[in-house]
């Protein structure tokens, strides 16, 4: 990963240079590079929920840890990773807001490698009125990795 594709995707996101802002997004990019075998400029619109004036760092998660998500009930795009959080935290701190969503939780059998990240608050066009106020801790996990989990 190089630093001008460090800044490309700081431009493209709208996002300041400042030194942990880049260090986030090198993590990022570098998990998508490796983890995911795909090109993050590809799941921009993903990735800006990633809130990049915290730390964002790559990290395995240890066997045995309880990770929940909130799944839409509707079609979704298909995806190379999957956003998951501790359990307990609300949807609208991990900035989503399905209109029908189920519950679910997971433990990991063994360790997985995760991007580690606090969500963003976002809004999805000027007119959104819906409150997603970001700041809960996600865990973006492989599609394949995430198949793995036990269900609990």
């Amino acid at each position: 990963m190089t630093d001008a594709d460090v800044l490309r995707m700081c431009e493209r996101l709208g996002l300041p240079d400042a030194l942990i802002v880049k260090s986030g997004i090198r993590a990022t990019m570098e998990f998508f590079r490796d983890v995911l075998r795909t090109d993050p400029f590809e799941w921009c619109d993903y990735i800006r929920g990633i809130d990049f004036h915290k730390q964002v760092r790559r990290q395995r998660i240890a066997s045995g840890t309880r990770l929940s998500r909130h799944k839409s009930t509707g079609a979704a795009r298909p995806k190379p990773f999957v956003y998951f959080t501790k359990p307990g935290t609300s949807q609208f701190r991990t900035g989503t807001s399905f209109r029908e969503s189920v519950y679910e939780l997971y433990e990991t059998p063994s360790s997985v490698p995760a991007l580690v990240s606090f969500a963003s608050g976002i809004k999805f066009h000027p007119a959104d009125r819906v409150a997603r106020l970001g700041g809960g801790l996600q865990y973006i996990l492989s599609s394949k990795d995430s198949q793995n989990l036990r269900k609990l």
